[in-house]
């Protein structure tokens, strides 16, 4: 987790012009393993920014994203942003549609660069990033699907 002055700093070596309501975005975002949406971003600023809007949520994500301090992850039906920008796998619950970084114990930094590694030095194709996703059900919605409150997924 970042504090906000190391976050400020983070920033501004991203050449990123820090305000109070860009600096409140980040923090959420950057301090989130949940990979928010931009609805639940909103509802954990507006205690501190009543005025804020969506507007300004989306602009400065934008800002966010083409300083490489976070990603947009689009999904079928929303975006979540994600704070980690090392390969790595994301577990999505396609119950509740949470999303949550992998960690397994074994290095799946190396084991994602390696894929994509081999897939361009073994194709004719560029590779300019990669997204490793694996869908199923969170512990949450496994224990409530085996009690028998989820339908078939």
């Amino acid at each position: 987790m970042l504090n906000q002055q190391a976050l400020v700093e983070r920033m501004r070596e991203w050449a990123v012009r820090v305000t109070p309501q860009r600096l409140a975005i980040a923090e959420v975002v950057l301090n989130s393993s949940d990979h928010p949406t931009v609805q639940q971003i909103y509802e954990r600023v507006r205690d501190h920014f009543p005025s804020m809007t969506l507007a300004t949520i989306y602009s400065t994500l934008g800002v966010l994203q083409k300083s490489g301090l976070i990603q947009e992850l689009p999904f079928q039906r929303m975006s979540r942003y994600e704070p980690n920008m090392e390969p790595h796998v994301n577990l999505v619950c396609v119950e509740c549609e949470n999303v949550i970084d992998a960690d397994t114990g074994v290095d799946i930094h190396d084991v994602v660069v390696g894929l994509r590694n081999s897939i361009a030095a073994n194709s004719d194709f560029e590779v300019a990033g990669q997204r490793v996703d694996f869908y199923g059900l969170c512990p949450r919605c496994a224990d409530a699907k085996r009690r028998g409150e989820l339908s078939e997924v």
